[in-house]
């Protein structure tokens, strides 16, 4: 079952588009409304040209409506076909009634890696990490529901000088292997601020930690073995955590894969191409644009910009991509245009699939005890937070076992961060991130439970098959047409990179939920309205559950 009249009418008019500009459909955003005034199914395409006009007014049931800058193409949808097709798509089709839409099928389907959260075992996970990994996730999660191959990588930071002073301060600390696999994020960080504190009294301290560094690199590093077990150890740790975010990689990867041999290919392969100058200072750097970049110190050793490159060629090797993301903030952005540049003036095409997702920066994120260092905190506060909330709220109630608790903190944090424009800055505010009635995680869930439990509070079963006819009303035809608009929605945020588009989508879902929890009545009705409505509303379940589950946040049917 498909949404055959919708699909059918957005192909006949992007049939139009295509014979007039065959780049036109890719660029133009379709949307589905429902007109209150008039009680008709809309949708709407912007137009651009007097051609197009001329041509869409040919096409029945269609108008034309002029704006103050542009035009847009009104065609209407037979709502006696439109209602029962779209519910019964989704019923029948749960986890893909929206991948066959022309909105959706139009989308050629690649390849893609995406490298997210990426934290350094050597410093805190910031709130910068935090961000990449929600909204690398969301990426993931939305191309994969797009029918995209996608392979999900954590790049983890464990070289550079830093992890010379990290080894210097383990020695310092007399830190055993026993107290690294105890607590290994966190001694391992201790161990580093030990480092740098002692480094700004001793000097001699900073040239071991380049000596240690210089060792690493050259492969002559004695304890490389406990080296590779404190990694391990990590990621152990870095997996419990991202299970609480629900996110799973793919592939873990560490800077440290790409040592002395790749390397030296990346310069031998700079040099073949005389992309690589020799600073009078010993430096080895690249022109990018107008800058001198860096891509072996004086000392020989080399930045994380040339690992990248090396990193880059690696993954291009062994998976063949057609679109590379990193999810990295916006300071990054000099990073991410000199790697490209390399890449590029290495002649390989495929870097052209390469794109920095930027993000902004949150501020104000603290826990009780002060500023937040470790993902841990955050999210153990987010738990306790929402333990608070459901216990003073009429509407939840949690249990000594129950873990809504902390799936709600996690919604609370996640939605919190999806709902604003990526490349904006913004302020966190635990009170708004969890109240139930804004736009909240909190009220996303609250609105899916009351969806779970009105089939048992009403002892309604939903119809086989929906039956337009007893679904006349005004606040059951909003309610389809929101529903059927999540192919749109999907292919919008796809071609934005924006999560807040769904996120919003998912607000306007729930008040059109709302609304017709309060005219659609279930309980008391003949059995064959109350049937149909529960069908109607087991199909808004199915959206909004698909909807949460894409921006990464497991949908609860109790709290």
């Amino acid at each position: 079952m498909a949404m055959k009249v919708k699909d059918f009418r957005i192909s006949q008019v992007w049939d139009v588009l295509r014979h007039l500009d065959a780049s036109a459909v890719g660029s133009k955003r379709t949307t589905l409304k429902f007109n209150k005034a008039n009680q008709n199914i809309e949708l709407h395409f912007p137009v651009s040209s007097s051609a197009d006009i001329s041509a869409l007014q040919k096409i029945s049931g269609s108008e034309v409506c002029h704006q103050r800058k542009s035009a847009k193409a009104v065609v209407t949808i037979d709502k006696s076909q439109f209602v029962p097709e779209v519910v019964n798509s989704v019923i029948s089709k749960p986890k893909s009634f929206w991948i066959d839409s022309p909105l959706c099928s139009d989308i050629k389907r690649q390849k893609v890696l995406v490298e997210f959260s990426s934290p350094n075992i050597a410093k805190p996970f910031h709130m910068g990490h935090l961000r990449s990994t929600i909204i690398g996730n969301y990426l993931s999660n939305l191309m994969s529901s797009l029918g995209h191959d996608v392979h999900r990588i954590n790049y983890l930071g464990d070289w550079g000088t830093q992890f010379g002073l990290l080894n210097v301060g383990l020695e310092l600390g007399q830190v055993s292997d026993e107290q690294i696999a105890a607590n290994p994020i966190q001694v391992l960080y201790e161990s580093y601020v030990l480092a740098n504190r002692e480094a700004e009294k001793d000097p001699g301290i900073l040239s071991r930690a380049r000596q240690i560094f210089k060792q690493m690199e050259d492969g002559d590093f004695a304890e490389t073995e406990r080296w590779e077990k404190f990694r391990q150890y990590t990621i152990n740790e870095l997996k419990q955590t991202y299970h609480r975010l629900g996110v799973v990689f793919d592939e873990y990867q560490w800077e440290s894969m790409f040592g002395a041999k790749d390397i030296s290919s990346v310069i031998a392969e700079l040099e073949r191409m005389n992309l690589l100058n020799d600073n009078p200072d010993g430096k080895r750097v690249v022109k990018v644009g107008n800058r001198n970049v860096t891509l072996v110190k004086s000392d020989g050793t080399t930045l994380y910009l040339t690992r990248d490159v090396a990193a880059a060629k690696h993954r291009f090797q062994q998976h063949k991509f057609d679109q590379l993301l990193y999810v990295v903030d916006n300071g990054q952005g000099d990073h991410f245009i000199a790697l490209k540049h390399i890449l590029k003036s290495l002649d390989h095409p495929w870097s052209d699939g390469i794109t920095h997702i930027k993000f902004g920066r949150i501020h104000g994120m603290s826990t009780r005890k002060g500023q937040a260092v470790f993902l841990k905190d955050i999210l153990d506060e987010a738990r306790e937070r929402a333990t608070i909330r459901q216990n003073i709220s009429k509407n939840t109630r949690v249990g000594s076992d129950d873990r809504s608790a902390e799936v709600l903190g996690v919604s609370s944090v996640i939605i919190n961060d999806l709902k604003q424009r990526r490349q904006k800055d913004y302020t966190f505010d635990w009170d708004k991130a969890l109240q139930m009635q804004g736009d909240s995680g909190s009220r996303l869930q609250y609105t899916h439970c009351r969806l779970c439990s009105l089939r048992e509070n009403s002892g309604a079963r939903p119809a086989n098959e929906c039956d337009a006819s007893l679904l006349t009303e005004s606040h059951a035809t909003a309610l389809v047409t929101e529903i059927a608009r999540f192919d749109e929605i999907l292919r919008a945020s796809y071609l934005e990179l924006e999560s807040c588009i769904l996120v919003n989508y998912l607000f306007s879902l729930c008040n059109h939920i709302n609304q017709a929890f309060q005219h659609l009545t279930v309980k008391g009705q003949p059995p064959e309205i109350a049937s149909q409505r529960m069908l109607l509303f087991t199909a808004a379940k199915i959206v909004l559950s698909e909807g949460l589950e894409i921006l990464g946040i497991e949908p609860l049917e109790k709290m």
